[in-house]
């Protein structure tokens, strides 16, 4: 019986504490709240800039120097018979026919045909329709791409106004979402 008598004693002194407590909180004062309804909600954004990486690719244009030969690639050089070369030996054998007479006429348009095709050959392998600097070398167009960062704005929603009117004055509260109804507290203090 004892021990039931010291739990009881406990508990009538936490009790009686925690109503004495409880008085004390509420003693001079009185709490009420209230609420009042949102008329419309307006979303709220902030503008951030970030810069984003942006590739740009171009087509340049290079100047290489060919590795070719140049007496036979980049010169123009043409070691094959041509129009030019068959008109050169016929001017040079006509040429040759009228030197000479007899066996020494004959040898002339030999040595004036063989001459006019020289000629003709090394006109044409001699002309140069590019500037003597520009044959050595030709033309690539390569693709470069290099990254070029681009600043980009950005519209980040942060928040909500809620509007809303209590006694005749208009306020707003700001939230993370849209709601429907503010919760206002009052305090009356005596």
């Amino acid at each position: 019986m004892i021990k039931l008598n010291n739990i009881s004693s406990i508990l009538k002194k936490t009790f009686l504490a925690g109503v004495i407590l409880t008085s004390a909180a509420y003693a001079g004062s009185d709490r009420y709240h209230d609420f009042a309804r949102v008329t419309y909600s307006e979303p709220i954004y902030e503008y951030v800039y970030e810069n984003v990486p942006n590739q740009v690719c171009e087509e340049v244009r290079y100047k290489v120097r060919d590795n070719y030969d140049n007496r036979y690639y980049s010169s123009g050089y043409d070691d094959s018979l041509g129009v030019d070369t068959l008109i050169g030996t016929a001017a040079g054998a006509v040429l040759g026919s009228q030197v000479g007479k007899g066996n020494g006429r004959v040898a002339a348009q030999i040595v004036g045909g063989l001459l006019g095709a020289k000629v003709a050959h090394e006109i044409r392998n001699n002309y140069k329709p590019n500037s003597y600097n520009n044959r050595n070398y030709r033309y690539e167009t390569k693709t470069e791409c290099y990254d070029r960062p681009q600043r980009v704005e950005r519209k980040m929603l942060t928040g909500y106004k809620n509007y809303f009117v209590y006694n005749g004055n208009k306020h707003f509260k700001i939230t993370n979402r849209p709601i429907k109804r503010v919760k206002i507290n009052h305090t009356i203090s005596f």
